[in-house]
C-alpha cells in the first residue's frame, strides 16, 4: 500500500472517532512532519489555509496538537502514543456515556411476544460476533462448549476463555488451525477433535473446500447456542455471519448441543 493510500485509510478511520475530514487530514499531515505552519499544512493536505486554523484549533482542544504561538503560528502533532491513548480514552468515554444513557431509557410497552424458545436471531460481523462470544463466556454459570477457528480467535478471546476456566466453569474449548494459540489454553479445558469430527462439524481441515466454512460453534449452559460461518461472498461488507438462539428446548440450541456433545471426548462431555 502506498503512502497516500495509507494516509487516506487513516483519515477515514479517524473520522470514525469523530474527527471531521479537514481535522483528520491536518492531523495526519502533522504526524508526517516535525512541525508545520498553516501554509505548509495547506500545501500537504489541500485544505484551504483559512480552514486549517479552525481544524488545528479543534485538534488542540482534543489534545492531539500543540501550537507554538508566533508569527506565523507553528503546529505540531503530539507523540503518536499519546495521540492513540487520547483517542482511546475519548472513545471509551463516549461508549460509557452511550451505555449509561441506553440503560436509563425506560422500556417501551409492547404486547407479549411469542415463546422465545422458538426464536433464532442473526448477527453479522466478526467484531459483533466475537463480542457475543465473549459475553456468553462471561455470563455462563455452569459450562461452555466452544470450537473456534484460529482466524477469529484473538488474544482477547483467549483471555476470556482463561477467565471462564479460572472461575471453575466447566469449559471445553478447541481452537482449529493454530498450534501456538492452542498452547495458550489452560490444559484442563483444551481438547483436539479428530479431523473427521471437524469435518462433521463443518470446520475446514484442508485448504480449499467450501467457500462458506464454519468459524465457531458455542453452547453455553446447555441453553444458548451460537453458530458462525465465514461470509461466502468475498466482496461482502461483513466477514462473518452467525445465528444465535436461547432456550433449552429451542431447536437450534438442541441441534448444536447434540452436534458438540457427540464430538467432545468423554472426559469433556458431561
Amino acid at each position: 500500500m502506498t503512502n497516500n493510500a495509507l494516509a487516506d485509510d487513516v483519515i477515514e478511520q479517524l473520522q470514525a472517532f469523530g474527527l471531521k475530514t479537514y481535522e483528520s487530514r491536518c492531523f495526519v499531515a502533522l504526524s508526517r512532519v516535525p512541525q508545520a505552519t498553516a501554509r505548509e499544512i495547506s500545501e500537504i493536505t489541500d485544505v484551504p489555509r483559512t480552514r486549517v486554523y479552525d481544524a488545528v484549533g479543534t485538534l488542540e482542544d482534543a489534545g492531539l496538537v500543540s501550537i507554538q504561538h508566533g508569527n506565523p503560528q507553528v503546529f505540531r502533532a503530539v507523540a503518536l502514543q499519546d495521540a492513540v491513548e487520547t483517542l482511546r480514552r475519548t472513545y471509551e468515554s463516549r461508549l460509557q456515556s452511550i451505555q449509561e444513557s441506553l440503560e436509563n431509557i425506560e422500556s417501551a410497552p409492547l404486547e407479549e411476544t411469542a415463546d422465545t424458545d422458538a426464536e433464532v436471531w442473526t448477527l453479522s460481523g466478526e467484531a459483533a460476533i466475537t463480542a457475543r462470544t465473549e459475553r456468553l463466556l462471561a455470563e455462563a454459570d455452569d459450562e461452555v462448549w466452544l470450537v473456534v477457528d484460529a482466524s477469529v480467535c484473538d488474544p482477547t478471546l483467549i483471555e476470556r476463555i482463561e477467565a471462564a476456566a479460572s472461575r471453575e466453569l466447566q469449559t471445553s474449548v478447541a481452537i482449529i488451525g493454530n498450534e501456538s494459540q492452542k498452547q495458550k489454553l489452560p490444559e484442563a479445558v483444551s481438547f483436539e477433535p479428530p479431523k473427521k469430527r471437524l469435518q462433521m462439524l463443518g470446520f475446514p481441515v484442508t485448504d480449499g473446500g467450501s467457500d462458506r466454512r464454519v468459524t465457531r460453534l458455542l453452547v453455553a449452559d446447555q441453553q444458548e447456542a451460537l453458530v458462525a460461518t465465514e461470509t461466502a461472498d468475498v466482496h461482502a461488507e461483513v466477514d462473518e455471519q452467525s445465528i444465535y438462539a436461547a432456550g433449552e428446548t429451542n431447536g437450534l440450541v438442541v441441534l448444536v448441543r447434540n452436534m458438540l456433545a457427540s464430538q467432545l471426548p468423554d472426559e469433556h462431555n458431561r
